[in-house]
């Protein structure tokens, strides 16, 4: 999957993925608990390759967001 952001607020998670998905990405959220608090994780994915993942970071990098692979 690819991570976008993880956000304190709320309002700026959900504007991430409406982005996201005006873009036709499929977006989901993960909320966290960690040391500086409560976090929601934007995520794009899962993917069936490292090759799709890739793929989809080089999109979202291109709407001016950061996009981080990971393999959970």
């Amino acid at each position: 999957m690819v991570q976008v952001g993880a956000f304190a607020d709320e309002a700026r998670a959900r504007e991430t993925r409406l982005k996201l998905e005006r873009a036709g990405l499929k977006t989901y959220v993960h909320v966290a608990q960690t040391a500086e608090g409560r976090r929601v994780r934007v995520r794009v994915g899962p993917f069936d390759s490292r090759a799709e993942a890739e793929k989809a970071a080089a999109r979202i990098k291109a709407l001016g967001l950061p996009a981080a692979i990971l393999t959970l």
